[in-house]
């Protein structure tokens, strides 16, 4: 299966990441690859180029591909370091298919559009090996944000992106509320925005006030818009271990309503797993269509 590696827009942001698909059956004849920023001259051509890889030719491994990423771009590439000098590895591991990474305290100095294209270098990088599906990358300690290849969705050169803005429902910090963050997804026509969406929400919000509902280890396996309805098809994982407390049953699947809702020609939801009809979550009856708590506002207010 192909592994689409990009990283999602910030709204405030407007960050787009133009390059074919990265498959790790396409890694090319010089094997894996290291991601830096792109030289300066090509960023201010266009918004699309913020990355750009060089051939890696070393040990297929993690700490291998980290200690090459940590020394810097080749001096003969014309990329750029992103990555602070004398940031050290502290520790690693991979646990259920994720890399977690916690690298030095100078790393943590990174802050805004820096430290986002520092963490898709490192995601982008491991994420082509074979074991590794996702990195959740810390610094100095903590726990980190989770990165998955789902998150990144790269623009075809010759094709034209379209940008598509979303909100996405996180749990509130504290409580049993939902608030929302805005994202903005360049997309090409062979991206679908529910899809886009969908698996930005299981990566985690970037709002520290914020927490993940959905389990990290669900996929998406297929979502669709099909007259106002959006059929999203997700993994097992979903039904593996649900919240024993209705209220967190609701919270959750809320969540998911009202950031694909959020979407353009969304008017209602229809959830399946593993290709069949979910018509039932916990206590939950999910046999009819579910919509949104409150009309669309164009996102104004505080959501509740």
């Amino acid at each position: 299966m192909k592994k689409r590696i990009g990283a999602v827009l910030a709204a405030v942001l407007l960050l787009g990441l133009a390059t074919a698909c990265l498959a790790r059956e396409e890694r090319g004849e010089d094997g894996l690859l290291l991601w830096f920023a792109a030289p300066a001259e090509e960023q201010s051509q266009s918004v699309a180029a913020a990355l750009s890889s060089c051939p890696y030719g070393g040990e297929d491994s993690v700490p291998a591909l980290l200690a090459a990423l940590l020394a810097g771009p080749p001096q003969d590439s014309g990329l750029a370091r992103i990555i602070p000098a004398g940031t050290r590895l502290a520790r690693w591991s991979v646990e259920n298919r994720t890399a977690l990474v916690e690298l030095s305290p100078e790393y943590g100095g990174l802050e805004g559009i820096d430290r986002t294209l520092a963490d898709y270098c490192v995601a982008l990088t491991l994420c082509q090996l074979p074991a590794v599906d996702g990195v959740r990358l810390s610094a100095g300690g903590g726990e980190g944000r989770l990165l998955r290849a789902g998150d990144a969705i790269f623009s075809g050169a010759e094709e034209e992106p379209v940008d598509v803005t979303a909100a996405l429902y996180f749990r509130r910090a504290g409580g049993n509320t939902l608030g929302y963050e805005l994202r903005v997804f360049r997309l090409t026509e062979e991206e679908t925005p529910a899809r886009a969406v969908l698996e930005a929400l299981i990566s985690g919000p970037r709002d520290e006030g914020l927490s993940a509902l959905l389990p990290p280890e669900l996929t998406v396996r297929a979502a669709w818009v099909d007259d106002g309805v959006c059929y999203a098809d997700l993994s097992g994982a979903l039904l593996a271990a649900p919240p024993e407390q209705a209220e967190e049953q609701e919270l959750l699947i809320t969540s998911i309503v009202e950031t694909l809702c959020s979407l353009d020609k969304v008017e209602q939801v229809r959830l399946l797993v593993e290709g069949e009809a979910l018509t039932a979550y916990g206590g939950l009856d999910l046999s009819g269509p579910l919509l949104p708590a409150k009309p669309k506002d164009g996102f104004a207010g505080t959501p509740s």
